[in-house]
């Protein structure tokens, strides 16, 4: 009986532990991702299209245009999306979801 306890613990032990390091992973990889994107902030739009291409879709918003980019890696679709002030044509925020490098 004993020996199924620990079996038990211990499985359990490692499996808490590898939910850690994929958090911690997640983690890391969206703080990345968030440090690239951040160097957008107050460019003009064409700087993010050099860089990205044309977006897949544009969704005029009121008060933004936002583009939006769809890239799907495996089974994963990463979208990112730039909120650009009409009137100024630069990038006032981002928006960034299961986007790993």
């Amino acid at each position: 009986m004993n020996i199924v306890k620990f079996c038990i613990y211990t499985i359990l032990f490692f499996s808490l532990s590898n939910c850690e390091t994929i958090d911690k992973k997640v983690t890391e990889t969206t703080e990345k991702e968030n440090k690239i994107l951040s160097k957008f902030l107050g460019t003009k739009s064409d700087v993010v299209k050099n860089q990205f291409g044309e977006p897949d879709i544009i969704n005029f918003e009121t008060p933004y245009k936002v583009y939006v980019y769809n890239k799907k890696n495996l089974l994963i679709t990463c979208t990112r999306e730039f909120y650009i002030n009409p009137k100024t044509d630069s990038v006032e925020k981002f928006k960034s979801q299961n986007c790993i490098k």
